[in-house]
């Protein structure tokens, strides 16, 4: 072996020994946090694995996801190995979720690696490059939430998929000038295997081919071994022509209806606006970490409503210009544009039209990726004096990250703790208001929690909604009273509320406990007057999908009052809205139970002519039914066999 290859393979090792180090001190960092807790989104994406016992009822929790189209069930196939844990500890969720943010951290090494090979640098400086950049990406406070919260795996999974097909893609193009032909059949296959994963994962995946086109238009050379005519078109069908159809998809979400104005109170205009000022934002939190700035909670952030505000058309006309300017002069500085339209481009789907909340920090998990790259590329591009300078400035500056991101995880791993900051930090966030209540009514009791929640409501009257779990919290602090005023203070509040969809999930909650028997002064048809009073709101009565939680809430109150015949008559109406497997499971139980055994069977076979268009989901649906057709038969089969000992 030469001396140069000696000392090649030497530098090898020290990266590989380098990177360990790094992914070791990532998962030392986000260590305290395996003691965090449930939150938000994760109860109804997974309370499913509660059913799951075995491989039928298994395949019907991954392919019956709600956190999509298409359900992402590579997602939801991942939280089954954790299964037995659901609603006891979620330390094995994170702890899962962490080693997919070490895994990605190493896949995002390599691909700069591969990156720094199409870009013809030194190997120290892309070794560098390729460390700092991992560096500053794993130790990212911003990100920490994309695994601190435990059903956003659907992220990092999802991220997964899309850096392993860039680097297949940077491998097969390493190829292009000595087997041309052989290259562009690998790159084909990279984006067409990992882009429908890591849409199967989140529907973020669909963003692979427009990230390749990012770095096609900026960093990387057009091949020399390819025609001219076919890279263009080659590039056209594979990266342009699927960035195009997101756009003009986006595009056709412009204009809200009305229904959904009221629901998420902006419109398409205003959501515009307001996410041209949170990218700024995302990018300031990024690399100006500041601890108190992060939390799950970004519900109370304020919507930008007009043009005119000097902080809104300072971010988007800035927006604008840099997007312009850096498909103009893409070549000229390659880098900046780089770092510009990647980041735009991962933000495609969720900072657009989209009629999505208007601010989570996970959003950047992979955005985030373009900014970082280019500052550390122009560190490793410093000459002269300067050199040692600059990459010592990146280290020491991940260094800092790494230990403002071990002062968040400590945070997270302490609920009651967490759950207080947050508030603390996000005063007019109705989550964060409940996320600490409930933390509260665990450690400290009903009292402390009560006090919480109707201070909050009394501050924040359009979230009035709030005192619905503050009267099911007094119900089980004092069942004996009669909470006359409470019901009087809720209708009122209720009427005028701002939209949620937890509204019915608390009522829901409180039915459970009037049903209970621990709430003598509510009755079950005080909850009935409540939610009816809800769906006299204008902003809860003009939406189809709240309408059908009502009428599956209604249908439950009816269950509860032995009046099957309502009952049925709430699911049907449900039904008319549109079907899912829960409202299935009701009504051909609540069919079963009236001994309407046939009109069952006919139920279920008018649902397998209404089954979801998405092949999984369809699969899935279908399944439930069949499991439905067979309790129909079983229930049936046993109510001959008691029929007889019942006539003697």
């Amino acid at each position: 072996m030469s001396a140069l290859g000696a000392f090649a393979k030497r530098r090898s090792h020290v990266g590989v020994v380098a990177l360990t180090v790094l992914l070791v001190f990532g998962w030392f960092a986000y260590r305290p946090a395996l003691t965090g807790t449930f939150l938000l989104d994760d109860f109804d994406n997974l309370d499913g694995l509660s059913q799951v016992g075995d491989v039928r009822s298994a395949m019907h929790f991954v392919l019956s996801g709600i956190g999509g189209p298409t359900g992402r069930p590579l997602a939801m196939l991942s939280f089954l190995p954790q299964a037995s844990h659901w609603d006891d500890s979620a330390s094995p969720f994170i702890l899962v979720n962490v080693v997919i943010h070490l895994f990605n951290g190493l896949l995002l090494y390599l691909f700069v690696r591969q990156l720094g090979r199409q870009l013809r640098m030194e190997q120290p400086d892309v070794e560098f490059l390729a460390l700092s950049i991992t560096a500053l990406w794993i130790f990212m406070p911003l990100l920490a939430s994309a695994s601190l919260m435990i059903v956003q795996r659907m992220t990092t999974l999802s991220a997964s998929f899309v850096l392993a097909g860039l680097n297949l893609y940077l491998y097969a193009r390493n190829r292009i000038q000595a087997r041309p032909r052989v290259a562009i059949g690998g790159m084909s296959a990279a984006l067409l295997v990992a882009t429908p994963l890591a849409i199967l994962s989140k529907e973020n995946g669909v963003l692979l081919p427009a990230f390749v086109l990012v770095l096609e238009a900026t960093l990387l050379s057009p091949p020399t071994s390819v025609p001219k005519l076919q890279w263009r078109i080659w590039a056209g069908v594979f990266l342009v022509l699927p960035t195009a159809i997101i756009v003009v998809y986006l595009a056709s979400y412009a204009v809200y209806p009305e229904h959904m104005v009221l629901r998420r109170d902006f419109n398409g205009w205003e959501r515009l606006l307001s996410e041209a000022r949170i990218m700024w934002e995302y990018l300031f939190n990024a690399f100006i970490a500041r601890p108190g700035q992060f939390s799950p909670f970004h519900d109370a952030y304020p919507v930008s409503r007009s043009l005119l505000e000097p902080a809104t058309i300072l971010a988007a006309v800035s927006w604008i210009a840099l997007a312009v300017c850096s498909v103009v002069w893409r070549r000229k500085y390659p880098l900046v544009a780089f770092a510009v339209l990647w980041y735009l481009a991962g933000h495609l789907l969720e900072s657009t039209t989209l009629p999505l909340e208007l601010y989570f920090e996970h959003r950047n998990y992979l955005p985030i990726i373009g900014p970082i790259v280019a500052l550390a590329l122009a560190a490793a591009r410093v000459g002269g004096d300067y050199r040692k300078y600059a990459r010592s400035a990146i280290m020491l500056y991940a260094l800092i990250n790494a230990a403002i991101l071990l002062a968040v995880t400590s945070n997270w791993g302490k609920p009651l703790q967490a759950a207080s900051f947050w508030f603390i930090n996000q005063p007019a966030s109705v989550r964060a208001a409940t996320n600490l209540a409930a933390r509260q009514l665990e450690e400290m009791g009903p009292q402390t929690a009560l006090i919480t929640l109707r201070e909050f409501a009394d501050a924040h009257p359009q979230h009035g909604y709030i005192r619905i779990p503050a009267l099911t919290v007094a119900c089980g602090a004092m069942p004996e009273s009669h909470h006359a005023s409470s019901l009087e203070l809720l209708e009122s509040d209720l009427s005028v509320a701002n939209f949620s969809y937890t509204t019915v999930t608390m009522l829901d909650q409180l039915l459970t406990a009037v049903a209970s028997g621990t709430c003598d002064g509510v009755k079950i048809a005080d909850v009935e007057r409540l939610a009816n009073t809800v769906l006299e709101n204008p902003v809860y009565g003009g939406r189809d999908q709240y309408r059908q939680l009502h009428h599956k809430l209604m249908a439950r109150i009816a269950r509860l009052s032995g009046d099957r015949g309502r009952t049925l008559k709430h699911l049907a109406m449900a039904v008319d809205y549109s079907r899912d497997d829960d409202l299935n499971m009701m009504m051909v139980t609540t069919l079963v139970l009236d001994g309407q055994y046939d009109a069952a069977r006919g139920y279920v076979e008018s649902a397998r002519k209404d089954l979801p268009a998405f092949p999984l989901r369809r699969l899935g649906s279908n399944l439930n039914l069949e499991g439905l057709a067979r309790y129909i038969d079983e229930a049936e089969r046993l109510g001959e066999l008691r029929e007889p000992k019942e006539s003697n």
